[in-house]
């Protein structure tokens, strides 16, 4: 397993600003959240504002299938083709 740190650097967001941070429109994020594709804080009631759970949604990204991590590409040392013709002699 391979862990990395990843900086969040707030817990929550509003619609608003979730919408900026991924390009999203607002009506988007909006049928996301009711759709229950974008976790939310819970609400206390009809007035307050949906508060976006950032944590939760970054758990959830990396919890998708097929997210393994792709391994770091092997170097080879350079070996000059005149010192590689040398050792075949």
């Amino acid at each position: 397993m391979i862990i990395a740190p990843i900086h969040i650097d707030t817990p929550v967001c509003t619609v608003e600003s979730f919408s900026e941070r991924t390009g999203l429109t607002q009506r988007t994020v909006e049928n996301y959240v009711r759709a229950g594709r974008i976790p939310i804080m819970p609400k206390q009631g009809r007035a307050e504002k949906v508060l976006i759970n950032l944590v939760l949604y970054t758990q959830q990204a990396m919890n998708q299938p097929g997210l393994e991590p792709v391994p770091a590409p092997v170097r080879r040392s350079k070996v000059s083709r005149k010192h590689k013709d040398e050792s075949h002699v």
